[in-house]
């Protein structure tokens, strides 16, 4: 990115208070090439002041001194003196919102090559903040339509706004567009003047800004102008097109411009407590405007509004222009009155309940933060599989942190094997008992390793030369891809069948050798073995558990057999085993992950095999075909959140598989909840006590599809009778409480807000959706 120029324009007026947080939140951002202009609007407070001292100790900071005549005069005394490619405007009771936020507009604006690039904000009031509020905006949109104007500038209202937007400057001086001296809501009135020049809008999702709730600006203050003013930036905004010979078919603008005038003019006089006879009296009097009374006739009727999406809106705005038009203004008063009493105004839409559910997903991220211990086993696992020791580098890493925990946590996931050969050095000087711990846990593992590596052997001999195609599933072929493979800990053995008859075949011979038929089988897709030495072998006949899709159960079946058509042989440890093709041990790689996260959960070992999968297997054509394997069926969501987790925490080398930008198709922390979620269910999630499953989608309904999907799998037979599903349901449930009590596991509302929680994991992965 090319380090263009941005000029911040602060204009100030008796905000001595905040300036000089928001004058740091500018010199404080990661994006350096900043001038920042700070315009002194005849404040008679300490402002001038604070501004020259910042002049004096900033070479990038300068100070116009002008007499008072608002905000707008004041940002255009600002831009007039501005060098920069592109502008910022914050009022100086605001701040930005974190050190990223000039560098991620840039960043956008460049690729976009926008003329204005808007971002998301909160508000704040002292040191409270709120969750983010959402623009819901798109540059795909359809920018030319009612819609986008009324969601822009009314609905949600980030178009509206000069602050939190980086302007093209000379797309703002090159059309002349300049701010009007309107006492206030002059923000509107500059952007709806930029938008009749159809500039090219970009959008980010972060949060840029923050806005101060600050009862002394004019923002909150009792206006007995504002019938005037507001009507004068609607009439004006029409007549400054026909003087500039700009095709005006922007009467949507106006006429929202006019219905929101009378709602704020109702809002204002309540809350300044003139009571519902002054309001229906200021209502009244902004109904005999010409300009008023023909924009709310044209509401009335239809215009403008069938064009919008959101029916609330369509509704409320529709009979209120009615009720108005009708001279029904006590009505009107008291229809805006229960808005407000109620707040349907803040809740009226669904997408802004949705962002509020996120930012509160956002919230709980900012309060439960990964611990350092977490984040230093994933480093030195990074180092294990990579194999870039630094012995300084691990002390620092291990100098602030309970180390007895890291090696508690490595052991829960089944990884401790693994830390071995990183730790050695360090702590031969200064624990040499924790090092002989892991030295017989290393041992121990390292012969269970070679044991099933030998039992799978001489298995798989046995049921080939009987004539029956088998491949080996994770265990002895993952772990040849590991720089240590003895290191990588497993506890049974997994083989693949074309078939039930074959598995049925293959476990007659298994019997032969005192192989049988575990009591309890928990899974549909596989049958357990268990032999004389205590070890399991589970016979595959699908790739997966059944998942509720139907898409990718067929594509999984239609797969099944290229498994043996590809069959290789792979050295492991010196010892050769059957194996299948790496865009299809891919496949499974992540389809047995994606099994496990939505029932209880898997820990970091199955991560690190898909790292030293892809740090192993890099050609482009292997790529290409593990994407569109994951493309049809539906799973690329979720490989590219483990691709982006391995990437960010374990050494996954990036440019494999999806690119070097792959962090910006998911929302700001989602790697650092998902790795959370990872973290918390250690090994198949067996720490938790209140996690079984991972829901789909957030709602009653997705309990309600959850619960049925696991009541089909329990009881795959029966379940085809549909007349059953009433009994089904209630004996699953039964099934599901008593096993519940007697595995000690959380309560029935812990189990299903632990499920709830775990959804917003899962809903920005797409899953089973062919296209993110």
């Amino acid at each position: 990115m090319n380090d263009y120029l941005v000029s911040i324009i602060i204009p100030a007026f008796k905000t001595e208070k905040y300036l000089e947080q928001c004058v740091d939140s500018a010199l404080s951002q990661s994006y350096k090439n900043l001038e920042i202009i700070l315009v002194d609007d005849g404040s008679p407070d300490r402002c001038p002041q604070i501004m020259d001292a910042y002049a004096a100790s900033h070479e990038n900071v300068s100070v116009i001194h002008k007499q008072n005549q608002g905000i707008g005069l004041a940002r255009n005394t600002g831009l007039s003196a501005a060098h920069g490619k592109y502008v910022f405007f914050m009022d100086s009771d605001d701040s930005l919102d974190g050190s990223e936020a000039i560098r991620n507009l840039v960043r956008e604006a460049e690729e976009k090559q926008a003329d204005i690039t808007t971002g998301n904000f909160r508000k704040f009031q002292e040191e409270e903040f709120q969750g983010i509020n959402h623009h819901h905006l798109q540059e795909n949109m359809e920018i030319d339509s009612p819609d986008f104007r009324f969601s822009g500038f009314y609905r949600y209202g980030h178009m509206a706004y000069d602050w939190g937007k980086l302007y093209r400057r000379e797309f703002l001086i090159g059309n002349d567009i300049w701010s009007k001296p309107y006492p206030f809501t002059q923000d509107k009135a500059h952007n709806m003047l930029c938008y009749a020049y159809h500039p090219k809008y970009a959008f980010i999702e972060e949060s840029v800004y923050l806005y101060r709730i600050n009862e002394e600006s004019v923002t909150f203050r009792y206006k007995p102008n504002m019938s005037s003013v507001w009507l004068s930036i609607a009439k004006d905004f029409h007549e400054e097109l026909r003087q500039r010979n700009i095709e005006d078919h922007f009467g949507d603008i106006t006429a929202f411009h006019v219905f929101f005038g009378s709602f704020f003019l109702v809002k204002q006089e309540l809350m300044a407590k003139h009571g519902m006879r002054g309001a229906i009296r200021a209502v009244k009097e902004y109904g005999k405007d010409s300009f008023a009374k023909q924009a709310m006739k044209d509401l009335a009727k239809g215009k403008y509004v069938r064009d919008i999406s959101c029916f609330t809106w369509k509704v409320l705005i529709r009979w209120s222009a009615i009720l108005f038009s009708l001279h029904g203004y006590a009505l009107f008063v008291f229809g805006i009155s229960l808005v407000r009493t109620l707040r349907i105004d803040g809740k009226i839409t669904e997408k802004r309940n949705k962002a509020k559910r996120g930012e509160k997903r956002q919230m709980a991220i900012g309060k439960k933060r990964v611990q350092p211990e977490s984040l230093c086993l994933c480093e030195l696992l990074k180092i294990a599989l990579t194999e870039e020791k630094d012995v300084d580098h691990i002390a620092s890493l291990l100098d602030q942190i309970d180390l007895e925990k890291v090696i508690s946590m490595a052991r829960e996931h089944r990884v401790l094997p693994m830390l071995y050969d990183v730790l050695e050095e360090y702590l031969e000087e200064c624990q040499p008992k924790l090092l002989l711990k892991l030295q017989q846990a290393g041992e121990m593992v390292v012969k269970q390793s070679y044991r099933l590596l030998f039992l799978t052997k001489d298995l798989t001999e046995l049921i080939q030369k009987h004539g029956i195609p088998v491949v080996v599933l994770k265990g002895c072929g993952v772990a040849s891809y590991y720089p240590i493979p003895e290191y990588r800990k497993s506890g049974d053995v997994d083989l693949l069948f074309r078939n039930m008859e074959d598995v049925y075949a293959a476990g007659k011979l298994l019997e032969q050798r005192g192989y049988v038929v575990k009591e309890e089988q928990h899974a549909n897709h596989h049958i357990v073995y268990q032999g004389p030495d205590g070890i399991d072998l589970e016979l595959h006949a699908m790739l997966a558990e059944p998942f509720d899709n139907e898409n990718i159960n067929k594509k999984m079946e239609e797969l099944l057999p290229r498994y043996f058509e590809t069959i290789r042989e792979t050295n492991s440890m010196g010892i050769k085993i059957p194996t299948t093709a790496d865009p299809l041990q891919a496949l499974e790689l992540l389809l047995h992950m994606l099994q496990h996260f939505l029932r209880a959960g898997f820990g970091l070992k199955l991560l690190t095999d898909w790292v030293v999968f892809w740090n192993q297997v890099s050609e482009e054509e292997t790529v290409k075909q593990f994407a569109a394997l994951a493309e049809e069926c539906g799973v690329s969501g979720f490989a590219k959140a483990v691709t982006l987790l391995c990437e960010k925490y374990l050494g996954l080398t990036k440019m494999h598989i999806y690119g070097d930008n792959l962090e910006a198709e998911f929302s700001r922390g989602y790697a650092e909840q998902f790795l959370m979620d990872i973290i918390q269910a250690e090994e198949f999630g067996k720490a938790d006590k209140n996690r079984m499953v991972a829901l789909r989608k957030r709602s009653l309904w997705g309990y309600v599809k959850e619960f049925h999907y696991q009541m089909r799998m329990n009881y795959a037979e029966e379940s085809k009778k549909k007349w059953k599903w009433p009994y089904l349901w209630c004996k699953t449930f039964v099934i599901f409480l008593r096993n519940n009590r007697r595995l000690g596991r959380g309560s029935l509302h812990s189990i299903l807000k632990s499920a709830g929680e775990r959804a917003g994991v899962v809903e920005e992965m797409r899953l089973f959706k062919k296209k993110r």
